[in-house]
């Protein structure tokens, strides 16, 4: 830290700031960005990303930089779990402030956001490839909470088809899902859908 490290040059922590700017220097991107480390000491993976402990450094700087980077080379987005897997590092409030803030955009697909991409070109590349990967086909074909937004929405609303449903939740809860996992959803549970 930098007050350790004025301790033990008996140096003010102004000329500490300024000797590790002559070196070149990472700070952490965990903590605050309270750790430092000289320039040429960590071993970074493809990702631009090192661990001391459970420090993390990002060649990327900061960890809001890290994400935005992160993010911006995903195929389809990341999802805050898979993000937080990569930097060893909770970031689920990050990524709720850089979306509010309109740093990152954001796709619901079976229940869990992915983040994506401001860029327009990356963003609707990233958006297809997200909903894409969804299995309409599969046994646990929606999450929990999708499928009790989907029963919500039938409930008020009996007459809405597949594709009704899947619109209204995209417009109104961001919620993506295809009409044949809803489809697939009803016809797993044995329920009704009456035209």
């Amino acid at each position: 830290m930098l007050a350790e490290l004025a301790q033990a040059l008996d140096y003010a922590c102004i000329t500490v700031r300024r000797l590790l700017k002559q070196i070149g220097y990472f700070r952490s991107y965990t903590d605050n960005g309270k750790w430092y480390t000289f320039h040429d000491s960590p071993q970074f993976n493809r990702e631009g990303i090192w661990h001391h402990k459970n420090i993390g450094f990002s060649k990327h700087g900061s960890l809001t930089a890290t994400i935005d980077y992160l993010v911006g080379r995903s195929p389809a987005g990341l999802s805050a779990r898979e993000l937080a897997q990569k930097l060893q590092h909770p970031c689920h409030a990050v990524l709720t402030n850089l979306h509010k803030a309109g740093a990152l955009d954001r796709v619901k697909v079976q229940g869990e956001f992915r983040y994506l991409s401001t860029a327009d070109q990356i963003k609707r590349q990233q958006r297809e490839l997200a909903t894409a990967a969804q299995p309409p086909g599969s046994s646990t074909s929606l999450s929990t909470q999708a499928a009790v937004l989907v029963l919500v929405e039938y409930i008020k609303h009996p007459e809405l088809s597949f594709q009704q449903i899947a619109d209204n939740l995209q417009q109104q809860r961001e919620l993506t899902l295809s009409p044949e996992s809803i489809r697939h959803f009803f016809q797993e549970h044995d329920l009704k859908k009456t035209p």
